[in-house]
């Protein structure tokens, strides 16, 4: 019988769990790209995924100085240099769901003769396993900017590592993302009556490295920020010749230097970041052979699909030739110091708590037991 002429009930006498199981076997290599393909028309356009990363790699960033100056003969000094080293960290994740196949069936191949494909068995069980492997990407790619904070303890991806916003508070907290280091910016609120003067001032804040011509620097932001942007620009620029479209691919005032990164999965973020693509990275082992999806049947009226994988972010680089971040907080924001010692709180700028403000502090060496704060 033709599997179009099938009743649903007859339809399930064919493609059973066993059926899935052998089918996910041999497409295996195929649902192993479907996780990725979820986020790569977007996401992964503006941030550089690492596959094959099984352990945790460490990148090493040299930085130096050397200069002419007036010829003297006994002219030597030392050389000023310095190795930062930044960690990606990767987790490994798994998924194992239980699952009736006869709902699915059901709506699989009504929507498949309502669409006039030719059906087979093969195709059923391939859009079957293919909506599960997406699922997973879906959820991979909600948290790659916002909302991932690694808890080995939890049950969502959310829990499996760190948003890049994650990191960026964390090195916000510790000084490492600071005014003084001149990567960092408190912008306040946008809306769609300072969006322009805002961006503006952002970018203008960014290092001039970072801003030279063919570094492609991308300005990362939510749509909303994106249609703040636009509303307030059509608002104040829209009788001007030049302005011929609504939409904006680039910044004003940036000569094209600093493209607009807008991503649904930025929704919510407190930071605008100015960056380059390279320096945001994602790792994971998606290309190994050992984490490809598959069914498995352990009971006669039932499925499990199973998957497992390695991910986990990090920012490259926080130097100022590399980085700009901009906080959308309203409020100053104080970060406990996670090592005074040996240094002068009072030269470094540093807070304590004073009943419920805070105030510089005039220690010149740590307090035993007290708590010093940075102020973003």
């Amino acid at each position: 019988m033709n599997i179009t002429e099938m009743t649903v009930d007859e339809l399930a006498r064919v493609i059973t769990p066993q059926f899935l199981e052998e089918s996910a076997r041999q497409i295996s290599r195929e649902l192993q790209q479907v996780p990725f393909q979820v986020f790569q028309d977007q996401t992964a356009k503006y941030v550089t995924v690492l596959p094959g990363v099984r352990n945790s790699i460490t990148f090493n960033e040299l930085d130096g100085d050397a200069q002419l100056a007036p010829w003297k003969s006994n002219r030597r000094d030392a050389a000023d240099y310095s190795i930062d080293g930044r960690t990606l960290d990767v987790f490994p994740g798994n998924c194992a769901k239980d699952f009736d196949p006869m709902p699915l069936l059901h709506s699989i191949w009504g929507e498949s003769i309502a669409a006039g494909e030719h059906i087979s068995k093969g195709l059923i069980a391939r859009k079957l396993l293919s909506l599960f492997a997406a699922k997973i990407g879906m959820h991979i790619d909600e948290v790659v900017f916002v909302g991932g904070v690694r808890n080995k303890a939890g049950n969502t991806t959310a829990d499996l590592f760190d948003s890049f916003d994650t990191i960026i508070g964390k090195e916000v907290g510790t000084g490492n993302i600071a005014t003084a280091k001149g990567n960092y910016i408190r912008l306040g609120a946008i809306d769609a009556t300072n969006a322009v003067e805002k961006l503006k001032e952002f970018w203008r804040a960014a290092d001039k490295m970072l801003k030279k011509q063919g570094r492609h620097a991308y300005m990362y932001m939510s749509p909303e920020i994106y249609d703040f942007y636009c509303d307030d620009y059509q608002a104040r620029h829209g009788a001007l010749p030049y302005n011929q479209s609504y939409d904006k691919v680039t910044l004003e005032g940036s000569k094209g230097r600093c493209e607009f990164a807008v991503l649904d999965n930025m929704a919510g973020s407190q930071y605008l970041k100015i960056t380059v693509k390279p320096n945001l990275l994602l790792g994971t082992d998606i290309m190994n052979q050992q984490n490809h999806p598959y069914i498995g049947s352990y009971n006669p009226w039932s499925c499990t699909f199973c998957y497992a994988g390695i991910y986990g972010e990090q920012i490259r680089s926080l130097r100022k030739e590399n980085l700009m971040i901009g906080d959308l907080g309203e409020n100053d924001t104080y970060y406990p110091v996670a090592d005074p010692t040996g240094k002068n709180p009072a030269t470094e700028g540093w807070y304590e708590l004073s009943g419920s403000s805070y105030v510089a502090t005039s220690d010149t060496a740590p307090a035993s037991g007290k708590t010093y704060y940075i102020k973003n």
